[in-house]
């Protein structure tokens, strides 16, 4: 949280205090409403849009869960994420959720894994498409930084050839799960060291089972490849929305949109809460000579206003909401489709 605040303060510091926008406040209150609207849209595409990914795979599945419950955690996911250092209680947080609704941990395990999958692909394939097509302009804006964003290609990437090794190679992750488990017994971290083991193979099971009914529909496969396409377009598009409602021109939409893909992978990598950090300085040092006339910083605050403090009031009350409700109706399931 006080690094949450201080990101928060550095921000609106950043924004009123930047000597070439004397009159912050009246380009704050003169932003076109309409693209405002237009960058809250597509922020909320980009929650849907995961939704969806998740939606469409536990359907495949056979539980019968409705858009708006994988909505819901997929906006979790996103809330929790922005609150743990490096991401990482995001997807926990979305195993427990669906857990409490009867899902099991290997299939849940297993929805977010190829979700992530398609998300890290999706956003370096585009990256590296964007930056070929675009490599002039790549080069004069943000060349001093290549660097960055190749070793943020680099990392991003990463877990894509391992989550394929994971679920082709079993018996490996079974021996990791055994010695993991051995480990913790030997601690006294774990009492029932046999139990502890059939509660990992269930899980293995519905985890590579699941995974594996995803590779033998192709259908499904290009679904999810092509869902992740449009959930990360629409969060690069919210540089773009927060543009125009500055009012400005001169820069290419084109232009926009790679800088700002550019800009995910290089701080995404960031192990503090919601990248900060690395994301407000990246888009001050990605975006300098786009937002023209000092508006960068007011850019800076809308911009991360929308895409993540809005995020976490309106999770903080989901969350709020969820904890207080009595009951959570679990979702049922019915055989597995063919499709």
């Amino acid at each position: 949280m006080a690094v949450i605040l201080l990101s928060l303060v550095m921000v609106v510091i950043i924004a009123f205090n930047n000597p070439e926008l004397v009159n912050a406040w009246e380009v704050l209150f003169t932003l076109d409403a309409r693209w405002l609207l237009a960058a809250l849209a597509c922020f909320a595409g980009y929650v849907w849009a995961e939704g969806a990914g998740l939606f469409a795979f536990l359907r495949m599945e056979g539980f019968r869960v409705k858009w708006s419950s994988a909505t819901h955690f997929s906006f979790a996911g996103l809330y929790y994420a922005n609150l743990t250092p490096g991401a990482s209680g995001g997807q926990p947080m979305q195993i427990y959720l669906m857990a409490q609704r009867k899902v099991p941990a290997g299939v849940a395990t297993s929805a977010l894994t190829a979700r992530y999958f398609f998300n890290q692909l999706t956003v370096v394939l585009i990256t590296v498409v964007l930056w070929l097509m675009h490599r002039d302009f790549a080069a004069q804006q943000v060349g001093h930084v290549a660097g960055l964003i190749v070793l943020g290609c680099c990392v991003n990437f990463f877990c894509v050839p391992i989550i394929v090794a994971v679920m082709l190679n079993r018996p490996l992750v079974e021996r990791i799960g055994r010695w993991g488990i051995r480990f913790c017994h030997r601690h006294r971290l774990c009492k029932d060291a046999e139990k502890a083991e059939m509660r990992m193979n269930e899980t293995l099971d519905h985890f590579h089972g699941s995974l594996m009914d995803l590779v033998k529909h192709p259908g499904h496969l290009a679904f999810q490849f092509v869902i992740s396409v449009v959930e990360m377009t629409c969060l690069m598009l919210v540089p773009l929305m927060v543009y125009k409602a500055l009012g400005l021109s001169g820069t290419p939409w084109q232009h926009i949109l790679t800088v700002s893909f550019m800009l995910f992978v290089s701080a995404s990598y960031t192990p503090l809460p919601g990248a900060s950090g690395a994301q407000e300085g990246g888009f001050l040092v990605y975006f300098a000579g786009i937002y023209t006339g000092g508006t960068i910083s007011m850019a800076l605050l809308v911009w991360r206003f929308v895409t993540y403090y809005l995020c976490l009031l309106l999770g903080a009350a989901d969350s709020l909401f969820t904890s207080l409700r009595a009951k959570r109706k679990p979702i049922d399931r019915t055989e597995r489709t063919n499709a």
